[in-house]
């Protein structure tokens, strides 16, 4: 019989030593610490190529896009005037504003971004009842199935755009998806401020898309 093992008088089994246990016992203590930081290395590694994904979106979005209809995911004039220029330059048809506050108005909408009432009336369409990307995609993907698009141009900031694309690309399958990033505003490296916060959004951001990621089962 082995040092490190004993028989228990009142059971006749064979038991391992408390040793042995202690000895098996730090072995997956180790092994759960190198598991976590490799975990740990894994988001910090793809963190970066997240960011570095994002910050090179809006030099290679294309010049002359178009397709059968645009939709924009709101989140502040700096994506809503880019998609209505768009709407204005004809690469769509129609124009799906997703997401408005209920206390907006079409009116206070309308005037904001000094869209005569002509093309409003025509050519836009308000979706207010999406509460969150996830909201923006189920929202798109039945007005585009409503209208029978086959194609959208899906407007929204750089930063959302990942996310974005994986929640569209679930929810419309069989429809093209064309990735319009915008920028809010440029970070200036000089500013250590507006530096930080620029990361602090694309870290949370980065966190949102592995969430959506898992969910959405897209690689």
């Amino acid at each position: 019989m082995s040092d490190s093992e004993n028989i228990d008088k009142a059971t006749g089994v064979l038991e391992p030593r408390p040793g042995r246990i202690a000895g098996r016992m730090h072995r997956l203590r180790d092994l759960l610490v190198a598991l976590a930081a490799l975990a740990l290395i894994a988001i910090v590694v793809g963190f970066f190529v997240f960011a570095g994904r994002v910050g090179g979106q809006t030099e290679n979005r294309p010049a002359a896009v178009s397709a059968d209809a645009i939709v924009v995911l709101t989140g502040g004039r700096a994506r809503l005037e880019p998609a209505v220029t768009l709407l204005r330059q004809k690469r769509g048809a129609r124009l799906l504003i997703s997401g408005v506050d209920t206390d907006i108005s079409d009116a206070t909408l309308r005037r904001t971004l000094g869209i005569d009432a002509d093309l409003f009336e025509c050519c836009i369409d308000i979706d207010r009842e999406a509460l969150d990307t996830r909201g923006n995609a189920e929202s798109s993907a039945a007005w585009a199935r409503r209208n029978g698009y086959a194609s959208l141009i899906v407007v929204t900031n750089d930063y959302h755009l990942p996310r974005s694309m994986l929640e569209m690309r679930s929810a419309l399958p069989d429809v093209a998806i064309v990735p319009y990033p915008v920028v809010n505003t440029e970070a200036d490296a000089d500013d250590l401020a507006a530096f930080a916060d620029r990361y602090r959004v694309l870290f949370g951001e980065y966190a949102k898309y592995l969430v959506a990621r898992a969910r959405t089962l897209s690689f």
